[in-house]
């Protein structure tokens, strides 16, 4: 008679319940400085992420933002605070992956010698559905995703980009319900970005919630529901990816002159209620509080002003616009 296995402690938590509760969470890792001077790499991370969410957490250094995923996906212990996984609480000294955690870290660890569809059926084996219908929802998913032209391509042939967004869909074909997706180093095309939003809703549709470190603004943009722009190690703005649109980005046009410094003198003088920046040979153009002003409005002031430019474009709000207010000083 063979002894009962112990299942694991764990259930399955409510639709609305946290997957992820940060609280002032500070890293073991320091950085030392000159002066002997030592600062915790990461600061005070809060932040709560629920059934249903793709959080994009964007650097522009990638240690700070593999720290950070390991920490949450309890790869890597932290020094104090509090995170909890599945309302379920986490063990801070031990390291080791979650029955209930899907960690990617790039796409450097998948096999070469299969090509997409044979891995993906590789790595769902385990589950008990029949080849032929767990082949179909593999096909399906690849076809829906806009991820198709992948399906027969070796594996070794695959860019690392790439290859990250095929770990991605094996993430989504699990029952895990974080899915940790660590790609600082990677950028996304537009297609591989869109294909991975797609794959991304699979993931909300099961349940499930997905944390994303990125440097890459327009992937985050496209892909995730909320976004947190770290800076020195500390979360300096953070929320629902519309809402930090609205707030953060509020430039309105860009100019471009082979004289910027003149062209942004002389709307200073002519229009003070406007405010500007320069940027290389841009001037960019910000309406701030709720006001607005048209293109037709904007030219009529260049015009008497007597100052001319090269380029006029209306911006649209943008994440990567977003974070270099917030790099700059621009928003507080």
């Amino acid at each position: 008679m063979k002894p009962k296995t112990k299942k694991p402690n764990f259930k399955q938590p409510h639709p609305q319940a946290y997957i992820v509760q940060a609280n002032d969470v500070t890293s073991e890792e320091m950085y030392r400085y000159p002066d002997e001077r030592e600062e915790p790499v990461l600061r005070g991370i809060t932040f709560d992420i629920r059934i249903g969410e793709c959080w994009g957490i964007i650097d522009n250094e990638p240690f700070e933002l593999e720290l950070l995923m390991q920490i949450i996906g309890n790869v890597r212990p932290y020094a104090s605070g509090r995170c909890s996984l599945t309302e379920q609480g986490m063990m801070r000294r031990k390291r080791r992956i979650l029955p209930h955690v899907f960690f990617i870290s790039g796409g450097d660890t998948v096999p070469g010698n299969l090509n997409t569809l044979e891995y993906l059926m590789y790595v769902t084996a385990h589950r008990r559905i029949p080849d032929r219908k767990r082949q179909a929802t593999i096909l399906k998913a690849l076809l829906d995703s806009g991820l198709y032209y992948l399906t027969l391509v070796p594996m070794k042939q695959l860019t690392m980009a790439e290859r990250a967004a095929i770990c991605l869909l094996s993430a989504a074909m699990s029952k895990a319900l974080l899915i940790v997706f660590s790609v600082s180093e990677l950028s996304f095309p537009p297609q591989l970005a869109k294909g991975i939003r797609y794959v991304v809703e699979l993931i909300h549709r099961r349940g499930g919630a997905v944390l994303i470190g990125s440097k890459d603004c327009f992937f985050v943009q496209t892909v995730c529901t909320h976004a947190a722009f770290m800076l020195g190690g500390e979360f300096r703005k953070s929320g629902r990816v519309d809402v930090m649109l609205k707030t953060l980005d509020q430039r309105a046009f860009i100019l471009t002159s082979e004289k910027p410094e003149l062209l942004e003198m002389a709307i200073n003088k002519a229009a003070p209620n406007l405010q500007t920046y320069r940027f290389d040979n841009e001037v960019h153009i910000y309406v701030r509080n709720g006001e607005t002003i048209s293109q037709a409005e904007l030219m009529h002031i260049l015009l008497n002003a007597g100052v001319t430019l090269d380029t006029i474009q209306t911006s649209r709000p943008t994440l990567q616009n977003a974070y270099k207010e917030v790099l700059a000083g621009h928003v507080i």
